[in-house]
């Protein structure tokens, strides 16, 4: 247990059975996350945002640097990374979400060791438990977007903080320069994730006034100035795109507030019990759960500031780093003042018995999130691998296909599916890819009667369900009833699939 008020490691036993304590929260907690984030990992299909992250990663670096001029500069270290691993992996679905699954069990057995070091090996194997249960770890896990990475990055700098405050001697430079590095791929990743660096103050600020040696308040803003730096043009870029990247966030309001903490867990009735146990924990020693509390408490202040004076961001996936903290204050309060078992038999214990079924009753409400999460159409946007599967059931040579105008996920995930398939129609109103616009919609011809004219079927491809499909392409209308009937009709979730078939 490192103490931040003296920055003090007691000197820990050479026995293999302390050795074990020190190892096994870590790794327990990290191997547990790993098997339950690959269990039924590529079952629901991929979201909206994902089938975006699977077409620019199969842009050049050149082209991703030009997106991100234009839309999506908070995650251009994703896109870069995620191109880089599907050109040795590949695009699979297993593969897009493999990183992910990695970072997230990563962040589980950092957060357990995080414990184990601020509290007790106890204490850091049940927050590992604690986020293991949590169904948006998994979800997010099995997802190909940043956000895993950026819950493991946040606990990996607090971690090194820790240890850098822990030192009562000059710290190394390396130091110093692999916290510097770990904000920055922190940054890189998702910019808001920034938000984390209240606790990092706080953790600096209790042990500089408890020592009297502000020296490391100065060295701490040096190695954060030396990582921020960098991330000013991605930030000036993501300032730009307010308008192209969070039209579509509602304005904050007490009722967005007060749903939240359930958006964020993916089980309101598992997050209110994690946060009434957190609440618990606030009767500890303030300088030990002050950098915690801050943690969990931060990224949503500075969101909700945010949001309500200058632009609406108020996002639950944008907060999952409040995870962590949420989980080790409950894991403090849980565990109390129970002693930590020197041998196997002490785990018979009363109190190990209560900490047991506690545990056990979370998993028990956790439960059907978990469920919930791995269904195949659990992420975000239309079923593109349900439509795929009819477009491909019945489609025939010389079929079309049209798309919504505009659409930047739709043609992306459509594409990812159907050229997984023997055949696809030709998407004649293709005209430049996505990736030569700089922007994540590709141009269109805009004769689109001329272009369809002919094809035996025309398969007019939805990300809405309407009660006319027509309405999505106006251009069509007078071909498409005039020259063709409608042979089909197919609702997938968020997405309706209209064959028409030429009359004759």
């Amino acid at each position: 247990m490192i103490d931040l008020e003296t920055g003090v490691q007691p000197v820990a036993t050479t026995t293999v059975t302390a050795r074990a304590r020190a190892v096994v929260p870590g790794v327990l907690s990290g191997l547990l996350m790993l098997v339950v984030a690959l269990t039924d990992a590529t079952r629901p299909g991929l979201s909206w945002d994902e089938v975006t992250s699977a077409e620019v990663s199969q842009r050049t670096f050149g082209e991703i640097w030009t997106l991100v001029h234009h839309v999506d500069a908070v995650f251009a270290a994703y896109y870069w990374f995620l191109h880089a691993w599907t050109g040795v992996f590949g695009d699979s679905m297993l593969s897009l979400r493999l990183p992910s699954i990695l970072a997230m069990a990563g962040a589980a057995g950092l957060a357990a060791e995080l414990g184990r070091r601020l509290f007790s090996p106890l204490i850091g194997l049940v927050t590992g438990l604690i986020l293991v249960m949590i169904p948006n770890t998994s979800r997010y896990a099995a997802e190909a977007r940043p956000y895993a990475f950026v819950c493991f990055l946040s606990v990996l700098a607090l971690l090194i903080l820790v240890t850098l405050v822990a030192r009562r001697e000059r710290a190394p430079l390396w130091l110093w320069a692999g916290y510097s590095v770990t904000l920055l791929l922190l940054g890189g990743f998702h910019l808001v994730s920034l938000t984390t660096l209240a606790a990092h103050a706080v953790v600096v600020g209790v042990a500089a006034w408890r020592r009297h040696d502000w020296r490391l308040v100065r060295t701490w803003l040096i190695a954060v100035v030396v990582a921020v730096l960098p991330l000013l043009p991605l930030a000036r870029f993501g300032t730009q795109q307010d308008e192209t990247q969070l039209h579509w966030v509602k304005p904050i309001t007490i009722d967005l507030v007060r749903a939240m903490p359930a958006d964020i867990a993916g089980s309101s009735r598992l997050v209110w019990l994690l946060i009434g146990l957190a609440v618990l924990a606030a009767w500890r020693p303030g300088r030990r759960i002050a950098p915690i509390a801050v943690l969990a408490l931060g990224p949503f202040t500075v969101v909700a500031l945010v949001s309500a004076l200058a632009s609406p961001m108020w996002v639950a996936r944008y907060m999952l780093v409040v995870l962590t903290p949420l989980a080790l204050l409950a894991a403090v309060a849980l565990v109390a003042d129970t002693p930590e078992p020197r041998a196997w038999r002490d785990l018979l214990g009363g109190r190990f018995f209560r900490i047991g079924a506690v545990l056990l009753l979370l998993a028990f409400v956790a439960l059907p999130g978990q469920q919930d999460v791995r269904k195949p159409a659990a992420k975000n946007g239309p079923d593109y691998r349900g439509l795929a599967k009819v477009v491909g059931q019945y489609e025939q040579p010389g079929d079309v296909i049209v798309y919504p105008p505009k659409n930047r996920a739709m043609r992306a995930g459509m594409d990812y599916y159907l050229n997984r398939l023997p055949s696809r129609p030709a998407d004649v109103l293709f005209k430049t890819p996505a990736a030569q616009t700089g922007l994540l919609i590709a141009d269109e011809y805009t004769d689109d009667a001329a272009r369809v004219a002919g094809a035996p079927e025309v398969w007019l491809i939805l990300a809405d369900q309407r009660p006319d499909p027509l309405g999505a392409r106006p251009g069509l209308r007078e071909l498409l009833t005039t020259q063709y009937t409608e042979a089909g009709r197919w609702h997938k979730k968020h997405g309706t699939a209209v064959l028409y078939r030429r009359k004759g």
